[in-house]
């Protein structure tokens, strides 16, 4: 077994807990420190790990000899904290989505290629079995040639979700719910259906008091000339309704769904759906962390053998582009075109 890597942990709320409760369950990182604006939530993390708190990254990383760091902060501060890593040494594994927008997201990338360092992004959706069988099935053109596709993300998202923490549903810091929300989905279909040339969609802020959209309801041309939906809210009364993804090829449909981790529609060839369903049904239930713990297995195996990650930045990176042209169509009210984005 290979010595653990040295971690840094940035951002202890939240999505830093899932962060340290898959670290429990791992042996290829050591928690060697951890940093939070908040030194009390810092050092709370740290006490477990016999790690030394910071009330600052840039703290942290010029007093500790790093190798990676995890960087789990507001959506908008990605970019900035993970340049000052890269210029650290240290291979990033960023919580998603990589940055607010893609010349951000264009500039981390260029800087650690020239740094020869890794930047994953916990896009793990990707690795759920449910997905990464369906992505199997269509990079064997086990679908055909796939004509039609779709998202749907709509969950409950109470107004004390956002009250609770400033930066939730402000433009600068979270994005909206396609950046927040409906981008793990969104990186599915885009793995499934490749690059995207063009894009419509509206936008409304429907039942929440903040900066950013709630609702979204736009389309998407493929460079393939397929054609798909995607639609996503928080504004779903009580409890999440569906994160649903549809495939539509012309020798085949997969549907996943009601949640991620479910498939709901199986008609591929000669396989039986039903049997399909049952083995995932019957696989070991998957603990609240695990999702996270998949991303650092992955995280470590390519920094350790010099190669990308599954979920590298560069796989990411697409999606950041087409929720930036999104939101760019509905606030100029005409479609986009990708390249706008990513010649910009």
């Amino acid at each position: 077994m290979p010595e653990p890597l040295k971690l840094g942990l940035i951002g202890c709320g939240k999505i830093g807990q899932k962060h340290l409760q898959a670290l429990v369950h791992q042996k290829d990182f050591v928690l060697m420190a951890t940093a939070d604006t908040e030194l009390e939530r810092a050092q709370a993390a740290s006490v477990a790990f016999d790690a030394e708190a910071y009330s600052s990254a840039l703290d942290m990383l010029n007093h500790e000899t790093l190798q990676a760091v995890i960087i789990a902060t507001p959506s908008g501060t990605h970019k900035d904290l993970a340049l000052l890593s890269l210029d650290h040494a240290c291979h990033v594994l960023i919580e998603k989505p990589l940055t607010l927008n893609y010349r951000d997201a264009r500039e981390v990338l260029n800087h650690a290629q020239a740094k020869d360092l890794r930047v994953s992004v916990t896009q793990f959706n990707r690795l759920l079995p449910s997905v990464s069988r369906m992505l199997q099935v269509v990079a064997e053109d086990g679908l055909g040639r796939i004509i039609n596709g779709g998202i749907s993300v709509r969950w409950a998202r109470p107004q004390s979700y956002y009250d609770e923490a400033p930066w939730r549903g402000t433009r600068s810091m979270d994005g909206g719910v396609l950046f927040n929300q409906a981008i793990h989905a969104l990186d599915v279909l885009l793995q499934a259906m490749g690059p995207v040339e063009e894009v419509f969609s509206y936008a409304a802020t429907m039942t929440h008091q903040i900066e950013a959209e709630d609702t979204v309801a736009g389309t998407m041309r493929f460079v393939s000339g397929a054609l798909a939906s995607i639609v996503a809210t928080t504004s779903v009364p009580n409890t999440n309704l569906e994160e649903r993804i549809t495939l539509v090829g012309d020798e085949g449909v997969v549907v996943i769904g009601p949640s991620a981790a479910e498939i709901e529609v199986w008609r591929v060839g000669d396989e039986d759906e039903q049997a399909v369903q049952r083995e995932l049904a019957e696989l070991p239930a998957r603990p609240s962390w695990r999702s996270h713990g998949d991303a650092l297995v992955d995280f470590a195996h390519a920094i350790r053998q010099h190669t990308d990650p599954e979920l590298s930045g560069q796989s990411a990176i697409m999606s950041v582009a087409v929720v930036e042209a999104l939101i760019r169509s509905a606030l100029e009210r005409r479609p986009v075109r990708l390249d706008e984005v990513t010649s910009s």
